[in-house]
């Protein structure tokens, strides 16, 4: 398996597997892994809101399905899955980078043990509070309102942290996301959030590493704000519309 030279594939978006991409990238050449990662939340659910009484404004039936990519047979296939990449990604890491990525709210402590196991340090989590949740249309629990994302740093090497930055609480509100930011993905995230963890954990000319970029919202932050990145997605679609949006982001916004 060939390898990459990293100037052959900084600020570029990947097509393919990253279960075979990884390996291909140079070891310790990365500062930060920021990632959304499948965690297993697809179901065949469809809630119908033709007859919907709830005082929100919306026609559409409720899809839990977002596609074969977050499909798993049962929790230890998914957990398998999860262990590999994290395994394969964390060579690529730097001594003293840090590891973050959204997870799956009831299993992340799984992915925290594993990841403590490895050489880790557990930097806490951050809430993403969502201003904006889809409603509950069959009136059984409360709304979804908020995503969980680890953080981690690895040992052995000096922790970047913008202090200066400012003070910081482990959460942030923001709506899901609309309007012109919004595009074909199912679980897009903010850029504003997007921005947030990289202007804290690396230094402009740092390079991020995304093994899940979808739509590319964290290799844009990454182009906005001076940073490099790498980002590998599997899906075509998603390919084409990420390279779009780092082609027509012009210049860094520093």
């Amino acid at each position: 398996m060939k390898q990459f030279q990293i100037e052959e594939i900084k600020n570029k978006i990947i097509e393919g597997d990253a279960l075979e991409i990884l390996p291909r990238i140079p070891d310790n050449s990365v500062d930060l892994i920021l990632t959304d990662p499948p965690y297993g939340i697809s179901n065949e659910t469809r809630i119908t809101r033709t007859k919907n009484t709830m005082k929100f404004k919306a026609t559409t039936d409720l899809i839990s399905n977002f596609g074969s990519w977050d499909k798993f047979e049962n929790i230890h296939q998914f957990m398998e899955f999860t262990y590999r990449w994290v395994q394969l990604a964390i060579p690529k890491l730097r001594p003293g980078g840090m590891f973050i990525s959204y997870f799956d709210r009831d299993k992340i402590n799984f992915l925290s043990q594993f990841l403590q196991k490895s050489g880790f340090k557990s930097k806490g989590y951050f809430a993403h509070i969502k201003s904006n949740p889809v409603p509950q249309a069959r009136k059984v629990k409360w709304m979804n309102a908020w995503e969980i994302v680890g953080m981690w740093q690895k040992s052995g090497g000096k922790l970047t942290y913008n202090y200066q930055l400012g003070q910081h609480p482990d959460y942030m509100i923001v709506p899901i996301v609309g309007g012109k930011e919004r595009l074909n993905h199912p679980t897009q995230k903010p850029l504003k959030i997007a921005k947030l963890f990289i202007s804290y954990w690396t230094n402009k000319g740092d390079l991020v590493l995304d093994p899940f970029c979808g739509v590319g919202t964290f290799p844009l932050a990454c182009k906005q704000l001076g940073r490099n990145f790498i980002g590998i997605e599997k899906d075509p679609k998603y390919v084409e519309i990420a390279r779009m949006r780092i082609r027509t982001q012009a210049s860094p916004l520093l």
